[in-house]
C-alpha cells in the first residue's frame, strides 16, 4: 500500500498518511509501531477498507481494492481489533459470523484454537449463551476469545491485528496470545503494537510518527541502529 489519506471529520482535512509504502510480502509479518496519535489503528482500517485514500492506492496482490467487490475483497481479511465487534447473538452465532457455511466440527475445531471452549464450560447456556449487546454480558478477554476464533474459522489468508493484549488480566491473556499465535501461522500478518516485545514475532518493523515512517528493518536491525525504535524499546523495558 502507498496511501495518502485524509479524515476530514477527525482533524480537518489534515493528511494522516503521505507517502507511506508498505509492501507485504505474502506469509509475512509487518509490525508498526510508534508514539500515540501516530494513526496506526487507522492504517489498520484503511487495510480493512473501512476508509479508502485520497491518493496512491491499497492493493491486494497488485490488485487495488477499489476495483474489487466488496465481498471478494473482506474474504481476504480476518480482523482482530481492540474493540471487538459482537451482536446481540449466542457465542456460536458470533463466531459463526467468520464463516456461516462452516460445519458444526469446524466451529468446535475454531472455538478451541482460541480457547474459547475454557470460557464456554463455565456458562450454564454453554455455547448457545446469549453475550448481549456489543457482547457486553462477556469480559474484554472473553470477547477477545470470540473474535479470534471467529477469525480462524473464517481462514483468510491475511490476518490484520491491533495489539489486543494491552489490558487484559493474566489468564485471558495467555489465552488470547496462544489463540493470536494460532491466527498468525502460516499467514500474511500486519500487526500494530502497542506493547513492543510483541514485534519480535514480526519480520519487519516500521516506525511510524507523523504520517511516514521514520524507520524500518527488522527488530535486531533497527535496535542495532540505535534510533526511534531503539529508545522506545528501552523505554518499554524500564516500564
Amino acid at each position: 500500500m502507498d496511501p495518502t489519506f485524509k479524515q476530514d471529520d477527525l482533524v480537518g482535512a489534515r493528511d494522516l498518511f503521505d507517502g507511506v509504502s508498505l509492501p507485504v510480502p505474502a506469509g509475512q509479518r509487518l509490525a508498526v509501531v510508534g508514539p500515540s496519535g501516530a494513526d496506526k489503528s487507522t492504517l489498520l482500517q484503511l487495510l480493512a477498507r473501512f476508509h479508502d485514500v485520497d491518493a496512491g492506492a491499497v492493493r491486494i496482490g497488485g490488485v487495488d481494492v477499489r476495483a474489487i467487490n466488496t465481498a471478494t475483497s473482506m474474504a481476504q481479511f480476518a480482523v482482530v481489533f481492540q474493540d471487538v465487534c459482537l451482536f446481540d447473538a449466542t457465542i456460536e452465532e458470533n463466531v459463526r459470523l467468520g464463516r456461516p457455511d462452516a460445519t458444526a466440527a469446524q466451529v468446535r475445531a475454531a472455538v478451541a484454537a482460541a480457547r474459547l471452549d475454557e470460557v464456554i464450560e463455565l456458562l450454564p447456556g454453554g455455547a448457545a449463551t446469549n453475550v448481549g449487546e456489543w457482547g457486553a454480558l462477556l469480559s474484554g478477554g472473553e470477547r477477545q476469545r470470540v473474535s479470534i476464533a471467529r477469525a480462524l474459522l473464517k481462514d483468510a489468508p491475511v490476518v490484520l491485528l491491533d495489539e489486543v493484549t494491552s489490558a487484559l488480566d493474566p489468564v485471558n491473556e495467555a489465552a488470547v496470545h496462544d489463540g493470536i499465535e494460532r491466527l498468525m501461522a502460516g499467514r500474511t500478518v500486519v500487526m500494530v503494537a502497542h506493547r513492543m516485545r510483541t514485534v519480535r514475532r514480526a519480520d519487519r518493523v516500521v516506525f511510524l510518527d507523523g504520517g511516514r515512517i521514520v524507520e524500518e528493518g527488522s527488530h535486531d536491525e533497527l535496535l542495532a541502529r540505535g534510533g526511534r525504535y531503539a529508545e522506545f524499546w528501552s523505554l518499554s523495558l524500564a516500564g
